[in-house]
């Protein structure tokens, strides 16, 4: 906003020069550089002289140096040139004379508004004569990448304007196999007053041609029949530097710019050559569906440098997939914690990477249970350390269970469900696991395995010595040979045998740990239509939080606000990652959902990420689609409330309580009594209409089932994915991507969708540090040695004690190591 609020001041010291002078000016008075340059084409570093409109594409960001060459005499007349997002500056010196331009353009209007409108102005002075200057504007549209427009006027020093109209065509631009040569045809036209005259007239054209004949190498020239002057132009690409060229032939009147670049983007790779070289991806952390400050210490926002979102990753492995230098990803002992259904992304995208006809190797010194999974599935090769193991043995979910310790204590817990299957709260009511939940988990292992054994055998099912699951039940494999024989590894070797051992496989010879920026040749970007994209990461809660790090009603509600009455959004997708927590904070954010459809007539997608289950499920049942992942956990549509009871306590404890009170319940869930039968009547009927509620509305949002289908799949059960989809609890698998393909769908919107984070501010000063060693200097740090179950029961009793109904999941590992 501030660079347009620039140009606009600029641009009307353009206006107001107009106004002032108006004497006539020559157009041998014009500068070199001013006259033969295409204006609806340039590309090279003269851009901020000739059209400074274009600089808001940002094509020639960098530095450069320019020097003439006049009659075969090199002359002291050279250029300097600074190019940085749509603003430039060059120092010229000429023949003892310093001049000076400064430059600026931008993209005048947003993408989803009209993209490809620029604007742009720069200004031209000696030295010692600043007010004397001359001003050049100008305007660019390229509505394709067929076409391209520009028109320039400049306003000399106490002279009359000159004006300049260009245009462009690349012919071969929708042929796609001879569409790279970029063959631009150019017809500039300049409408001036001709020396001792008084009146404009259009000038002869000027014509041009130029094309890049190979990767890296480019020729043109144009021809200005007014001024009989011919332009030609040579120049060489390669990494990010670009060397040329340009040859002015005039009667008399010859010279030549040799000229050099360095850019802040690679171009493609010189003549085509791509020696075999594979990205070196590091994968390590935490993988999240939303990056999250860890803390807020007033303006400051501190982040994990740990946590990395899965949209980067994906990111990440496209730009693998399109770099031409890019033969395949090596990884290295990546070990990463995420959700399973997070994983599923990421491999997907591995997946669709390799269907590009690219490699993809693993080398570890050691693999745990899930990392062996998700690498045997993808991998072209994995590699082992000959010490090695393959720590492969299957899932399992464990739970502590605090009834007999808290009834030790004198402390009675009463767990009010909705359903036996609701069991969120049995951790604190039940002294070990019961039927219910034995029925529930293993319903949900015999799902992921079912994944597991499916993707073992899509990836390594020819070289495997057994079923998937035979594999399975027989591991772990401490000892590297066994997993050899058993077809589970490709070789054994040490990491210094890893180059050879790549060469030797894919014709490997080298690797990098950074992909290139190429440089975009595009004239024109799609017209976008934006979609919101706001995450709900986290317990649901009243009150106010961090986005990312609890789902707080009121700040949710504020971003879904802003999101639907916004007119740039055309619609909302909300990702979920939560396993629930205050019915009333999920139903007022379900509420704002339902106002952005009705109210904004703006369509609701959700793409549920690791957990969508209960409050979770809640808020997405509205939506016109719900994308899940095969291995997400969602349902568990039910309510429950806790409450405790201290009274033996504090008799062992000698503490006596003493109560005046007005209202014969106005103590109620006071830990000091004893609840009375009326109250947990109380209680149990507020459970049951709060469920009513939640069936009632899943069914109102969910058109494929009827009401009795609804408590069928409700009663507090937890489906993956894959399950939810058999029992139309979602519409879809996938991830993020299939969410933007569902909310085309729903929109009937047409071209490019461009997903918007909606969620993050840009407010504040972040910073990215280890969390470990952070946490160090925290009183929170004394828990950190706790169990991670412990922790859970905190964090659990910190954010719903105030509460009496829950809409939350039963506690599975949601967080798994690979």
């Amino acid at each position: 906003m501030h660079s347009k609020m620039k140009l606009a001041m600029f641009m009307l010291l353009m206006l107001n020069c107009v106004c002032l002078f108006a004497q006539p000016v020559s157009t041998s008075e014009m500068l070199m550089g001013y006259q033969e340059f295409p204006i609806a084409a340039v590309d090279n570093m003269f851009m901020p002289f000739s059209n400074p409109s274009l600089l808001g594409t940002g094509t020639v960001n960098g530095i450069g140096l320019a020097h003439l060459n006049d009659d075969e005499v090199w002359k002291r007349h050279y250029w300097l040139f600074a190019n940085l997002d749509g603003l430039s500056y060059i120092y010229e010196r000429a023949e003892g004379q310093d001049f000076h331009t400064l430059a600026m353009g931008e993209e005048l209007l947003p993408a989803h508004v009209l993209p490809n409108l620029y604007v742009g102005a720069n200004y031209r002075w000696q030295s010692d004569k600043f007010e004397e200057g001359l001003i050049r504007s100008a305007v660019s549209y390229r509505p394709h990448n067929l076409a391209s427009l520009a028109f320039t006027w400049d306003n000399p020093y106490k002279r009359k304007p000159y004006y300049r109209f260009g245009t462009a065509l690349r012919p071969f631009t929708l042929l796609p196999s001879i569409a790279d040569h970029r063959l631009e045809l150019t017809l500039d036209m300049n409408y001036s007053l001709p020396d001792s005259s008084d009146a404009y007239k259009f000038m002869k054209p000027i014509i041009g041609a130029q094309t890049q004949i190979m990767d890296g190498v480019r020729i043109g020239g144009t021809y200005n029949l007014e001024e009989e002057t011919a332009l030609l132009s040579f120049s060489l690409s390669f990494g990010k530097t670009e060397i040329g060229s340009l040859l002015r032939l005039k009667e008399n009147d010859n010279y030549a710019i040799a000229w050099g670049q360095a850019m802040d983007k690679s171009f493609k790779p010189f003549l085509g050559i791509t020696p075999p070289s594979w990205h070196s991806m590091k994968l390590t952390g935490n993988v999240v569906s939303y990056r999250a400050p860890k803390y807020n210490l007033g303006p400051i926002n501190i982040y994990d440098s740990k946590d990395k979102s899965i949209e980067s990753l994906i990111a990440e492995i496209e730009k693998a997939k399109q770099d031409p230098a890019v033969d395949g990803i090596l990884l290295k002992n990546p070990y990463f914690s995420t959700s399973l259904a997070l994983q599923e992304e990421l491999a997907a995208a591995f997946q669709d990477f390799k269907a590009s006809g690219k490699k993809l190797s693993f080398y570890y010194d050691n693999i745990g249970n899930a990392g062996y999974i998700f690498a045997a599935s993808l991998a072209d090769k994995i590699y082992l350390n000959p010490m090695g193991s393959v720590d492969l043995r299957g899932l399992a979910i464990s739970s502590p269970y605090f009834k007999n310790m808290l009834s030790s204590l004198g402390i009675e817990t009463l767990n009010f469900r909705s359903h036996r299957y609701k069991n969120a709260g049995n951790m604190f009511s039940e002294p070990e696991m019961t039927e219910a939940e034995r029925e529930v988990y293993t319903a949900i292992l015999d799902g992921f395995m079912t994944e597991w054994e499916k993707r073992l055998t899509a990836g390594r099912g020819t070289t495997l010595k057994g079923t998937a699951r035979q594999i399975i039940e027989a591991g772990p494999y401490y000892i590297a040979s066994e997993a050899l024989n058993k077809g589970m590894v490709d070789a054994l070797i040490y990491e210094d045998q890893l180059a050879k051992q790549l060469k030797q496989d894919f014709q490997y010879s080298r690797s990098s740990k950074v992909l290139a920026d190429y440089r975009s040749y595009d004239w024109a970007k799609p017209k976008e239509s934006q979609i919101a994209v706001i995450y709900a990461s986290g317990n649901i809660v009243m009150g106010k939080g961090t986005p990312g790090q609890k789902i707080a009603h009121s700040s949710t509600v504020d971003l879904i606000r802003k999101a639907r009455k916004n007119n740039a959004y055309k619609g909302i997708i909300l990702r979920v990652d939560s396993g629930g927590g205050s019915a009333q904070a999920s139903d007022i954010i379900l509420r704002e959902l339902e106002l952005a459809k009705t109210e904004n007539k703006k369509p609701v997608v959700v793409s549920m990420a690791g957990v969508a289950g209960s409050g979770g499920y809640y808020i997405a049942c509205n939506a016109d689609k719900i994308v899940a992942n095969p291995s997400t956990i969602t349902g568990s549509i039910g309510v429950i409330g806790l409450a405790f009871n201290a009274t033996e306590a504090f008799k062992k404890i000698k503490v006596n309580w003493s109560t005046v009170k007005k209202g014969e319940k106005a103590d109620l869930g006071s830990l000091s009594r004893p609840w009375t039968e009326e109250e947990k009547q109380l209680m149990i009927r507020a459970i049951e209409h709060t469920y009513n509620d939640f069936v009632a509305k899943v069914d109102a949002g969910r058109p494929n089932l009827n009401l009795e289908q609804v408590h069928q799949y409700a009663q507090g059960r937890i489906w993956t994915g894959s399950q939810a989809l058999e029992i139309g609890l979602i519409d879809a698998l996938g991830g993020m991507d299939t969410a933007l393909e569902s909310m085309r769908e729903v929109s009937g919107l047409r071209g490019k969708l461009k997903l918007v984070d909606a969620t993050t501010k840009d407010s504040g000063i972040s910073v990215a540090m280890d969390s470990d060693a952070f946490n160090t200097y925290l009183p929170y740090s004394a828990l950190r040695e706790l169990s991670a179950e412990y922790l859970q029961v905190y964090e659990l009793w910190k954010d719903f004690s105030e509460d009496k109904a829950l809409m939350l999941s039963p506690e599975i590992p949601a967080v798994i190591q690979f």
